[in-house]
């Protein structure tokens, strides 16, 4: 049995994680800064940016799997010396590799969270120790994410000329956990959802499944982010790996 840290495993991705783990019958110690319970996992205290408790969480993993995110200002510093700190403590501790989740064509964007993703992916690349990153696609989760505050005020948000190919988190999961398995590697394994929808289309969808009020409203998103999905560089329709379609999450939820 293969002893996995998943880092960030109480976050949307790294849950799925731990769950397809468990399903597979191999020991999960899920690492956070506040600890807590979750059925068939260990949990292990430990801070990635100031380096605490890594050490004792890494004794006896044979792999890593960082799902960590680093939306938000205050918890960006995740993806840079939170990476640093992780990988070097999981070198002292005789780790045989780490796999990390990152996003498809995550270095083709412009703006800050992007840019802070491709710096973790170099410091993953440039590791002491064997890597493999696996990039995906926008989870289920991120244009309801979006459409859900501008419904309070009555809209609906459809991005114009825009694009997704959503993917859910167990196969996401299914992607990360295989890329473990199959060890390092010096290429990105890059992964999508099944289907390629417009935003209004996913924007309708998620409005009649949830019974939400607002009217679908075209927004053009301006800036970096707009080019990027306008140019279609989130999608990789050749990448099709997903098995859960838009519409068959929403039913789940």
């Amino acid at each position: 049995m293969t002893t996995y840290l998943v880092a960030g495993g109480t976050g949307v991705a790294g849950r799925s994680v731990v769950t397809e783990l468990v399903r597979r019958g191999e020991s999960v110690r899920i690492l956070s800064r506040h600890g807590g319970t979750n059925d068939g996992a260990q949990h292990a205290v430990g801070d990635m940016v100031s380096g605490d408790g890594l050490a004792a969480a890494l004794d006896g993993v044979d792999v890593v799997i960082d799902t960590t995110d680093g939306k938000t200002r205050s918890t960006r510093d995740v993806l840079g010396l939170g990476a640093r700190n992780l990988l070097s403590a999981a070198t002292a501790a005789g780790v045989s590799h780490a796999v990390l989740l990152s996003i498809v064509n995550v270095d083709r964007g412009r703006f800050t969270y992007y840019r802070a993703k491709t710096r973790q992916e170099r410091l993953y690349r440039e590791a002491p120790l064997p890597t493999h990153v696996v990039r995906a696609t926008q989870f289920h989760e991120f244009v309801p994410m979006i459409c859900a505050p501008f419904a309070r005020i009555g809209i609906v948000p459809a991005f114009t000329y825009t694009r997704f190919q959503p993917i859910d988190t167990s196969d996401v999961a299914r992607a990360l956990v295989d890329a473990a398995e199959q060890g390092p590697s010096t290429e990105p394994t890059v992964v999508g959802g099944p289907e390629v929808l417009t935003m209004r289309e996913m924007a309708t969808a998620w409005k009649s499944a949830t019974g939400r009020r607002g009217r679908v409203t075209n927004i053009r998103i301006p800036g970096d982010m707009g080019e990027f999905w306008r140019n279609g560089w989130n999608l990789v329709p050749d990448k099709s790996f997903g098995t859960v379609t838009f519409e068959q999450w929403l039913a789940q939820r």
